[in-house]
């Protein structure tokens, strides 16, 4: 049975509450109360719940990188690449997803889709673009909303929206 966050209060003698400010770093909490806290958490092997941590912070720890095709050279260099931005010291240890649309509009818009329910930190699309100026509105509008959401949506080798609001979310 998994370690609760109730589990780690109980060892360290304090409340869900303290537990969950000494893990998320945000509120002050005394020197004495955050060691016993973190030595609960190394001693009962505790690991954060990344959806309920998600469902709090309204953001994950989640990046999906969109491509045509994995087996194509150049979409592995870019997911490579993109992971090897994410690795701990540098994203503080952000999960890359690829997503292999197979040059599929309505595969990109399903992903895009779902990357939105997981509240996906950023999505990245890489290469060219399908040229259907329908796919291209629903495209813009999905990735507006995401960009609205708090989202980073970067557009890698692809064109840039159609009708952007200002930066259209692009990074």
């Amino acid at each position: 049975m998994a370690v609760t966050l109730a589990d780690v209060a109980a060892r360290a003698g304090v409340s869900a509450a303290t537990v969950s400010r000494v893990l998320s770093g945000n509120y002050p909490v005394a020197g004495a109360t955050r060691s016993r806290v973190l030595r609960a958490v190394e001693e009962l092997e505790y690991v954060v719940n990344g959806p309920a941590s998600s469902l709090a912070a309204a953001t994950s720890d989640l990046v999906g990188v969109l491509v045509n095709d994995i087996a194509d050279p150049f979409f592995g260099i870019m997911a490579s690449a993109v992971q090897s931005e994410m690795e701990p010291e540098k994203a503080g240890g952000k999960l890359a997803v690829v997503c292999n649309t197979g040059g599929s509009p309505e595969r990109e818009l399903t992903y895009i889709t779902l990357l939105q329910r997981q509240r996906a930190a950023a999505v990245v699309l890489t290469g060219s673009a399908v040229e259907d100026p329908g796919h291209a509105e629903a495209l813009a509008a999905r990735l507006r909303r995401l960009a609205a959401a708090g989202t980073r949506v970067v557009l890698c080798g692809r064109p840039p929206l159609p009708e952007a609001d200002g930066d259209g979310g692009q990074g």
